[in-house]
């Protein structure tokens, strides 16, 4: 399909698409597949705050039964042509979903649905008003269906194809392919709208050529959809809304039918309204799925695992930064079982970065000596990283009254928080009385200076230690280490907390444990990441800023004219 501006009447664009269809079953078409949010223009790249006006862009309720839809429903059972089509879902329970359907002709009936797993772009619009956006994150949700391939009755000589369907951004995701690949798909169906020059999505150079720049989007685009094709032996088929919408918003062509040898075998020749054909015989995917691709004999799940354990990159130390003892190790475990935990509780706008403190730096804060040397080598990599990255918060993930916290409150005006106070401040809105379990008897002791600190002793019901050191908790027996926390929490119970937190960084996914622990007693547990997290994104949301006026002004001038700038 070719550009549909945001004036255009949807009884315009309906017509189109009733015209192409009709164009494609007098060739002898047996499906047809529309473009992603194929109905309206891609609304996605204009910020839109008026919620009826929102809501006027989507289909509520059933598609094939929406006035703005049900004529192309109609008009593929009168012409028993199956069709696949993108558009804007508004689901009953109130979720807004970007999404597809496999409509089959004969039987009158929706076959499958796919919601849109990879939503690219932000949340917040960017600053610059002449900026292409993509909001997806802002108006969808990620898709709840999963990749789920299905069968197709009366279709292909009755062979009941395998069919898969994604939507845009999905196909440059491996592994959307290889959950279809590993269902026997054979046409893989795709939906896209693809900017041509949008510098500010991609983070590119504003002053490259904008038709190079359109050359480099479409090689990317049949790079993923030849590659998806071979590695699965599949076809795929692919469907753009292209050309230049409203006038100024370029799109790429390329629709095009992938063979399961990466070859294509028809391509659009147009970015306007035009029907791509091709005849498919699905014997030719036979190949790849017994030899070249034999899933069955040749994956080795067991080195896979990293793929679905792990979302954002981890790199490996770098040479000679290995700390003695598995410091590092640490470090680097530590900060992803906290990134993991959090991932389930975060916004769709929200992303959370980890950060281990470089070398010199100690493995654990056990005491004053390794808070005051931690500061330091933590800030020394944090303010340039800071600077490069503009991050909107910054959470210490060290359950202590540590000296980063000060220190970054008076270089920043971004909000910083620790992630002991952050879980005082939550247990004390849950209960009136709270109780931490402690890892040693000496952190024991600084909890309570720093509860004393925060004016919260009055609140305090107890500290009970599990006599373990911060390293203890991953290197002994996990049902040990488990077992003592259980029982410091018991303990804390029957003191009268009834809002439990858990004093260490490195507790964070034992939390469960806990609160099998005291189930029974109505009493909360803090996981301190969690709230540090969510404490400062409401800050964010609010426009919070540091105060300079007073205790956490910079002392940068008087640094540099003392000549101390190196700090």
């Amino acid at each position: 399909m070719g550009a549909t501006h945001r004036s255009d009447p949807r009884s315009k664009t309906l017509d189109r698409m009733l015209g192409l269809l009709e164009n494609a079953a007098s060739q002898g078409a047996e499906l047809v597949l529309f473009p992603e949010i194929a109905f309206t223009t891609f609304f996605p790249r204009y910020l839109i705050n008026d919620l009826d006006g929102l809501a006027s862009w989507f289909e509520h309720g059933d598609v094939t039964k929406s006035e703005n839809a049900s004529p192309l429903f109609d008009k593929a059972r009168q012409l028993g042509v199956d069709i696949s089509v993108g558009f804007a879902e508004a689901a009953e329970n109130g979720g807004r979903f970007n999404s597809s359907v496999y409509y089959h002709a004969k039987s009158g009936s929706v076959l499958s649905k796919y919601r849109k797993i990879h939503l690219p772009g932000d949340f917040e619009p960017f600053a610059d008003p002449e900026a292409t956006n993509q909001l997806e994150k802002r108006y969808f949700k990620p898709g709840d269906l999963g990749f789920q391939a299905f069968r197709v009755p009366d279709l292909a000589e009755g062979s009941e194809p395998i069919m898969g369907m994604m939507i845009c951004n999905d196909r440059r995701w491996t592994e959307a392919w290889r959950c279809l690949g590993l269902q026997g798909v054979q046409v893989v169906l795709c939906g896209y709208n693809t900017a041509g020059f949008a510098p500010d999505l991609w983070g590119s150079d504003k002053n490259a050529d904008p038709k190079q720049a359109e050359e480099t989007a479409l090689f990317h685009h049949k790079l993923v959809m030849q590659h998806g094709s071979y590695t699965n032996a599949t076809f795929s088929v692919c469907a753009a809304r292209c050309g230049v919408d409203d006038g100024k918003y370029s799109l790429i062509g390329g629709s095009c039918i992938v063979g399961p040898e990466g070859d294509i075998l028809a391509e659009a020749k147009t970015v306007e309204d035009e029907v791509v054909m091709a005849e498919c015989d699905l014997s030719a995917c036979r190949q790849g799925k017994t030899r070249t691709f034999d899933f069955a004999r040749h994956r080795r799940v067991e080195h896979y695992t990293r793929i679905v354990e792990q979302t954002g990159v981890v790199e490996p130390p770098k040479l000679g930064d290995s700390a003695p003892n598995g410091a590092s190790t640490h470090g680097e475990q530590s900060n992803a079982n906290c990134l993991q935990m959090l991932l389930p509780t975060l916004p769709l706008d929200v992303s959370v970065h980890g950060f281990t403190s470089p070398p010199p730096a100690p493995s654990a804060i056990e005491g004053n000596s390794d808070n005051i040397l931690s500061a330091a080598a933590a800030a020394r990599a944090l303010l340039p990283l800071q600077q490069r990255e503009a991050y909107d918060a910054v959470l210490v993930a060290c359950y202590s009254e540590h000296a980063l916290i000060r220190l970054l409150r008076e270089e920043l005006d971004v909000p910083v928080i620790g992630i002991m106070e952050a879980s005082l401040f939550a247990a004390r809105t849950l209960g009136a009385r709270f109780g931490i379990v402690a890892t040693s008897r000496r952190s024991r002791v600084m909890h309570a200076e720093a509860v004393r600190g925060y004016g919260m002793e009055a609140f305090c019901a107890g500290i009970e230690s599990c006599d373990l050191g911060v390293l203890d908790l991953e290197r002994k027996p996990r049902e040990v280490v488990l077992g003592l926390m259980q029982a410091a929490a018991r303990r804390l119970v029957g003191k009268g907390a009834e809002v439990l937190t858990l004093g260490c960084a490195g507790m964070t996914e034992m939390k469960v444990a806990v609160e099998e622990a005291v189930s029974g007693e109505g009493v909360r547990v803090v996981d301190g990441v969690v709230a540090g997290v969510h404490h400062l994104v409401g800050l964010v949301r609010m426009g919070g800023k540091t105060a300079k006026a007073g205790l956490y002004a910079s002392s940068a001038v008087g640094r540099k004219a003392r000549g101390q700038e190196y700090f």
